[in-house]
């Protein structure tokens, strides 16, 4: 087993060395700072969001404007949303992941991995008044940002194409958790669906249905397409913006996600190849030391972080890595044996080892970059555009497209392998099986599940259980409920409003 540390225990390396070094390092004040966290965080959400973005002071320049942006994304980078909670619960509502069991989880997390969720509790309620805060921002930048009096026209587009595309991201990962998988129920109820900047005198809205929430997004998305350029084109060479704004290509790819789940096919592999163009999948060597925690050469989007604004304990390393956080997250066995040999992402960061658990597989996928929590979130790659590509590819029936664009990820990390020959659903299994692999903890297995109407089944050495196909009655725990605070708060939503099985 590779030795993980050299001089220090944020240095990786692969080396053909026993992991001796690790220890297992609980903080003293874990449970301190998770209150503190809570308690003082400027980015959680009141029931009264609205106030975060006030249109006169801040559109009067472009100075002003420019800083609110970076606030709206700084709220997206929040715990409570895309920085933590949206991601982990999405992988621990599948089959390839878990919380350990006992004392060692913390408490956090569990109900979600027992798929046990109710209308009141935070996994529930955060996340939802979280996103909303960030949809009530980006809808002033959709309203004001082509008022700002010293923008330049390109300026303007970048403003009110930043802020469609920043409400799309949010709208689609609230639709796959709190509402059916569209192409299951395009009438189910969903989120609400609100597009207009709000006060606390604005009247309330009602859940739209699947369908609108998507013509919504997918509007956006579109628009937002139209008015941005890549990072380092157009009006983005000044480099003025990142990957850590969405730019062009992410939109592309927020649109390949959204008609991938509507399995419209051709315009998703058409948005995916859009999205990568141009650009290069990390290396193999990059992949297993750096990958993820910082940017690569495949970064498409990411939540950034730095050295002095992160979330410390509560973020993806804290969790995931073997030490200095909670490092409560393990893998499933069956999940880690569906790796075949010579495939360098078992080797490198999947481990058993008795130093740190006696019974389960730990990853270092997800590192700390010299503090605890200082890490990139990359949300969005281009590794998943490819494998997008394939499915869509497999699914139109142009099966050597298919194998093609799959092989351009397996090749990274098998030395022991060559191109897929499989067609039909055989290949498609196949492509969905790399998802698994190549994605995990990344948040897609939920989704990924719900948008191909998949079977659920645990086994090996999961300590919760779950085994139902689609159709069956406990399907519904795989969608998130309404939050009670909004049945509470809104009166246009009530208990028959909610979603099934709550």
């Amino acid at each position: 087993m590779k030795n993980l540390f050299e001089s220090s225990i944020w240095q990786t390396k692969a080396n053909n060395n026993r992991m001796k070094s690790i220890k297992i390092y609980i903080p003293i004040l874990l449970v301190f700072m998770a209150a503190l966290q809570w308690s003082c965080s400027d980015d959680f959400l009141t029931e009264e969001p609205t106030t975060a973005l006030p249109s006169d002071d801040v559109f009067k320049s472009i100075i002003t404007a420019d800083a609110a942006l970076v606030g709206a994304y700084d709220a997206l980078s929040t715990y409570s949303f895309e920085g933590l909670y949206w991601p982990i619960m999405s992988d621990l509502m599948g089959d390839d992941v878990m919380v350990v069991p006992g004392a060692g989880n913390w408490g956090w997390f569990v109900e979600a991995y027992q798929l046990e969720l109710l209308p009141n509790y935070s996994w529930v309620d955060s996340p939802w008044w979280a996103a909303y805060k960030i949809i009530y921002d980006a809808n002033q930048f959709v309203a004001y940002g082509n008022t700002v009096p010293d923008a330049t026209e390109e300026q303007k587009n970048e403003l009110v194409g930043q802020g469609k595309a920043l409400r799309a991201l949010v709208m689609l990962k609230l639709a796959q958790l709190y509402a059916p998988a569209y192409h299951t129920n395009p009438d189910a109820l969903s989120i609400i669906n609100v597009t207009e900047p709000v006060d606390a005198n604005s009247e309330d809205y009602p859940r739209a249905l699947n369908r609108e929430v998507y013509a919504q997004i997918e509007s956006d998305l579109l628009s937002a397409v139209s008015l941005l350029d890549n990072n380092g084109e157009g009006s983005r060479a000044d480099n003025r913006y990142d990957e850590g704004f969405l730019d062009k290509r992410g939109a592309n790819a927020l649109l390949a996600r959204l008609y991938q789940d509507m399995h419209e096919w051709e315009k998703a592999r058409d948005h995916a190849k859009a999205a990568y163009e141009g650009l290069e999948l990390m290396s193999l060597d990059y992949w297993v030391n750096y990958g993820f925690s910082y940017r690569t050469s495949e970064t498409i989007f990411t939540v950034a972080y730095t050295l002095s604004d992160n979330n410390t304990y509560l973020s993806i390393p804290s969790f995931y890595y073997p030490i200095a956080g909670y490092s409560s997250i393990r893998l499933n066995d069956e999940f880690v044996n569906l790796y075949r040999a010579g495939d360098a992402r078992k080797e490198y960061v999947i481990y058993q080892d008795d130093e740190i658990d006696t019974e389960r597989h730990f990853t270092t996928k997800f590192i700390h970059n010299n503090q605890v929590g200082n890490a990139e979130r990359i949300s969005i790659r281009a590794t998943e555009m490819y494998l997008i590509e394939a499915e869509c590819e497999a699914e139109l029936g142009n099966y050597g497209n298919a194998q093609d664009a799959l092989w351009a990820v397996q090749e990274r990390v098998f030395s022991r392998s060559s191109k897929s020959s499989a067609t039909g659903q055989a290949l498609i299994d196949e492509i969905l099986l790399e998802r698994r692999k190549e994605l995990f903890g990344e948040g897609f297995r939920l989704n990924d599940i719900k948008r191909r109407s998949l079977p659920i089944l645990r086994k090996g050495d999961h300590w919760a259980d779950a085994d139902f196909v689609f159709g069956d009655d406990n399907y519904y725990r795989l969608t998130f409920p309404i939050p009670q605070s909004e049945i509470d708060a809104n009166p246009l939503i009530n208990e028959e409003h909610q979603n099934e099985g709550y």
